[in-house]
């Protein structure tokens, strides 16, 4: 995977950036209230039907202790998408095999929007504002305005699955002490 940059992240010699790829990823369809779409190779968002698709991340992030710089969520796109998504935390648990659109976790109210998606090509969002708190695990739920619906690849396609960048900073542990000497005058 090669990304240019991301949204935000430094680049200096403090920091430390990891790729975390999801545990789980499923989509859900008010077309299909009570099946489960969790084992697919393609996420779909859209606003008519309404598609919404869920992504969770298992990842040790304590962000009360000022470690965690930036969160960035990482899709590959299929399909253009000049609407984008809306990328929004959920709170509640949520099982791959088992998740439907009955069933599934209520929308946040806040989100972070993503703009327009291109084809083919991986999109960054920041979603480090959404991001709080002590969490071992983090899921998104991703939603679209628009009606002409997005596609991006799921989590069993390897290598263009959904990814998690976590910047922070380095906490070296290893100090460095300065021991200085002085010449003691000499007794008489």
């Amino acid at each position: 995977m090669v990304v240019d940059a991301l949204p935000g992240a430094g680049f200096d010699q403090n920091s430390r950036i990891r790729a975390v790829r999801a545990k789980a990823d499923a989509f859900v369809t008010e077309a299909s209230r009570n099946q489960n779409f969790g084992r697919t190779r393609e996420l779909f968002v859209d606003a008519s039907p309404t598609v919404r698709t869920y992504v969770r991340f298992d990842v040790d992030l304590d962000l009360k202790l000022g470690d965690v710089r930036h969160v960035t969520l990482l899709l590959y796109s299929r399909k253009r998408l000049r609407t984008g998504y809306q990328a929004r935390l959920v709170r509640s648990d949520w099982r791959e095999a088992r998740i439907t659109y009955v069933n599934a976790p209520r929308l946040a109210p806040t989100f972070v929007a993503s703009g327009p998606v291109r084809a083919r090509a991986w999109k960054a969002v920041d979603v480090t504002s959404l991001v709080a708190g002590a969490q071992d695990s983090i899921s998104f739920v991703l939603t679209s305005a628009s009606v002409r619906g997005g596609v991006f690849s799921s989590r069993e396609t390897g290598l263009h699955g959904p990814r998690l960048v976590v910047e922070t900073m380095r906490n070296d542990t290893t100090q460095s002490t300065t021991t200085t000497t002085a010449k003691l005058p000499r007794a008489p």
